[in-house]
């Protein structure tokens, strides 16, 4: 006796579940491993950083002394130059820091009597900022005050430990500039060899550009401490030299660096004369324009090649996964992806050229698919009225055939009326 077919299992198979469980495990992993070790990676990264922007200075000394006397050679000098000039600068930092607290209002209470009169002599500010704004400002800069003095012993700990990582990058960038050559040798040869030639370019790309944005970084942060420093003395600031470091610092963290180191003098000025932070925010707001598309594209150039949204979302996303360190190494890390994702993925990919993006932003894209869409709807159009007109003559001659008319016609071609029959 044959035996009836047996009903269809509706099982759902799901493929690869291990590979792909191991891979997300993996991933956690590895940035729980990375955010325990933020600090070293810091330092290793900015001691490669640093090895790959002398490395031209290494070059050119190595013409005359062997490669590890070359770099010994550099790295003395860029510390004899940084000695100097803190050897010039330390005096008056600490003078200044010593009188910090000094230009500080001693509570809100104060700081809201001093900007008081300067508002209600302003009526349209007046009109904006009431009095009942200014006392929960007040409020909220004694929580904070607070906060910030609870916060002391960190940030001494945090000093401390940043003099001992930047002697330990000290010592890696000597290591590294002074016999580069078995850590490229290495990081090919854990390449597999089908790759290594894409390897080999993405990593002299990396290379050049890791080299050029820190050269340019240093030259920048120079520029930015010196012009914002000489003019914050010009207006009169106290404390300029210390807010000029503080906003060269700011240039260590793209985007909002700069952004982030403007509010100190912003706020310390305005403790003590309103009118004078209004002129000291023109003059922060100002240069910042002129760095931003004058200075950067200048000094940096092409370094990294980076477009500045990308920058900006780079420093959302590593700065809350890494923190303060992975908001420093944006830069590095994007410099790197991209190399990798050129190298490995464009090079088999097809070319997209310019004038796409170009038509889809100018909206010549949208107009042309607002053209098509109404030349379809034309045909659309004119298939649906020869199709009523076909079944009201096949109505009309009582030889109606549902079927034929009824039916979707083929694509783009109109359904040609039946001849009449005799």
């Amino acid at each position: 006796m044959t035996q009836p077919p047996a009903a269809p299992r509706n099982n759902i198979t799901v493929v690869n579940l291990l590979p792909v469980a191991l891979t997300v495990i993996a991933v956690l992993l590895l940035l729980s491993f990375f955010g325990q070790v933020a600090p070293s990676l810091l330092a290793i990264t900015l001691a490669l950083i640093l090895a790959t922007a002398l490395n031209p200075l290494a070059r050119y000394f190595e013409r005359f002394m062997p490669r590890a006397a070359a770099a010994g050679v550099t790295v003395l000098l860029v510390l004899l130059g940084l000695v100097g000039m803190g050897f010039l600068a330390f005096p008056p930092i600490v003078s200044q820091l010593a009188g910090l607290s000094d230009n500080l209002p001693t509570n809100s209470t104060q700081l809201v009597a001093t900007v008081k009169p300067w508002i209600h002599a302003h009526p349209q500010v007046a009109a904006v900022i009431g009095d009942d704004t200014l006392t929960r400002l007040g409020a909220q800069l004694n929580t904070l005050a607070g906060k910030l003095a609870g916060m002391l012993p960190s940030v001494a700990a945090l000093i401390v430990g940043g003099v001992a990582t930047a002697l330990v990058t000290l010592v890696m960038v000597v290591f590294a500039l002074g016999n580069p050559v078995p850590l490229v040798n290495g990081a090919l040869g854990a390449v597999p060899p089908r790759h290594r030639v894409k390897a080999t370019q993405a990593l002299a790309q990396m290379l050049k550009q890791l080299g050029a944005w820190g050269r340019a970084t240093m030259l920048i942060m120079l520029v930015t401490g010196t012009i914002t420093s000489l003019g914050f003395w010009a207006l009169g600031v106290n404390n300029w030299l210390v807010f000029g470091i503080l906003a060269a610092l700011g240039e260590l963290i793209p985007t909002l660096g700069p952004i982030a180191a403007t509010i100190p003098p912003v706020l310390f000025t305005l403790a003590e004369n309103p009118e004078k932070a209004l002129f000291v925010l023109i003059f922060v707001v100002a240069f910042q324009q002129f760095e931003s598309y004058v200075l950067a594209p200048f000094l940096i150039g092409g370094a990294g090649e980076l477009h500045p949204l990308s920058t900006t979302i780079g420093i959302l996303l590593f700065g809350g996964v890494f923190g303060l360190t992975g908001a420093f190494l944006t830069v590095p890390f994007l410099i790197v992806i991209k190399a990798l994702y050129q190298y490995f993925y464009l090079k088999d990919a097809p070319d997209i050229p310019d004038a796409v993006a170009m038509a889809l932003i100018s909206g010549k894209v949208e107009e042309q698919l607002d053209r098509e869409k109404e030349a379809n709807a034309e045909t659309e159009k004119a298939l649906q009225e020869a199709r009523d007109a076909e079944l009201t003559r096949q109505a009309e001659e009582g030889e109606l055939d549902l079927q034929a008319v009824l039916e979707d016609p083929a694509p783009d071609t109109p359904t040609e009326p039946r001849p009449p029959q005799s």
